[in-house]
């Protein structure tokens, strides 16, 4: 099997010396175990790892996280043994049984252009809350972000085909959050990812996995949520600019008593900020290739529709309610936010 299984550990027990041996037993091309500043009472089970036939040891002289620990072994592999199919990552607490791994490698020499993942069932009573929580939250807010409903978007057993190895090392993080990005990525790079159900294990209540509860959660979640947080954030910063343009126009420029004052004003800040929004989501939220003809005609087609269901919203509510022209776009042009995300993101910058 031209497979090499990787396993990033942090001052691990005695037990993965026996758990290394009983990889090693199978048919692998090689077991790269990565040390990832473990504190120097560990030397021992490293050093004894390290003799075990078909075993290396890579170090980190400082715990530098999973993510780089990953990146490291990926590396080295592609760097000694590029033409072998493909790897898979296993975690250092004995938690992925053998037959789990072995079928995990079987299915990345089935089909060498796509993920892997060994995936557990959340579902079963010893699963620890905290985990079932945690896991059954992001699978959902995962599919809804980015299309693919997965069982397990947090399992360390995975076969990723060498195929894709350069990529992967090109993908930001170097803690737990890397393994999220890793989902991300693959999603809007089109590349398969493809479960297989495997058993799951909770030793101890998973009592020593390094996983920061509060630290490393935010991080993940910050990732799912990247591309609509920068889209809030340019969105607030073109609002701002619509609404000092709107407001300079319709209260100091434009004659009150003009009869399409608020339309006018509206059509006038709208294309400044439409622009602006256009260019900084082109590139940088959705980060959109070429085809600027046709996402520009597309974009501006939104933006005329938004446009004209806003002031005319507007106008219609200012008559009706009394209110501060202001105050009515504000609540307005909230409701049209989320439209215009969900539109631009699936249609208009698609990939």
């Amino acid at each position: 099997m031209d497979i090499i299984v990787m396993i990033p550990s942090l001052n691990p027990d005695r037990s993965l010396i026996d758990y290394v041996e009983s990889v090693a037993n199978e048919d692998f091309n090689k077991i790269i175990v990565i040390n990832d500043g473990s504190s120097e009472k560990y030397d021992e089970i490293f050093s004894c790892i390290s003799k075990i036939k078909k075993c290396v040891v890579l170090s980190h002289e400082c715990n530098k996280g999973k993510g780089r620990a990953l990146k490291t072994g990926m590396e080295y592999i592609l760097k000694q043994n590029p033409k072998c199919t493909g790897i898979v990552t296993v975690d250092a607490d004995g938690q992925h049984k053998l037959s789990d791994i072995l079928s995990v490698a079987a299915a990345v020499e089935e089909n060498d252009n796509r993920l892997v993942l060994g995936s557990r069932d959340f579902d079963l009573p010893n699963v620890p809350r905290r985990s079932y929580l945690g896991n059954k939250l992001t699978s959902c807010v995962f599919a809804a972000m980015f299309g693919q409903k997965l069982m397990d978007t947090q399992t360390g057993l995975r076969g990723i085909p060498m195929k894709i190895v350069p990529e992967l090392l090109e993908i930001n993080g170097e803690r737990y959050e890397y393994e999220m990005n890793m989902l991300i990525e693959c999603r809007r790079k089109k590349i398969e990812i493809y479960e297989i159900p495997i058993e799951t294990v909770y030793i101890d209540n998973n009592g020593s996995s390094h996983f920061r509860p509060v630290v490393d959660s935010v991080k993940i979640y910050v990732l799912i949520f990247k591309s609509v947080l920068s889209f809030i954030f340019t969105s607030i910063s073109c609002t701002l600019l619509d609404l000092t343009l709107f407001t300079l126009l319709a209260r100091f420029i434009l004659p009150y008593d003009f009869a399409y004052r608020i339309q006018t004003a509206t059509v006038m800040a709208r294309v400044v900020s439409s622009s602006v929004n256009f260019v900084i989501n082109k590139n940088v939220v959705f980060h959109k290739k070429g085809h600027l003809r046709s996402s520009a005609i597309k974009y501006f087609c939104l933006a005329v529709v938004q446009m004209l269901i806003s002031a005319n919203a507007v106008n219609c509510l200012f008559h009706l309610l009394q209110w501060h022209e202001v105050i009515i776009k504000v609540v307005v042009d909230a409701v049209l936010f989320f439209i215009n995300y969900n539109i631009q993101k699936k249609f208009i910058f698609k990939k």
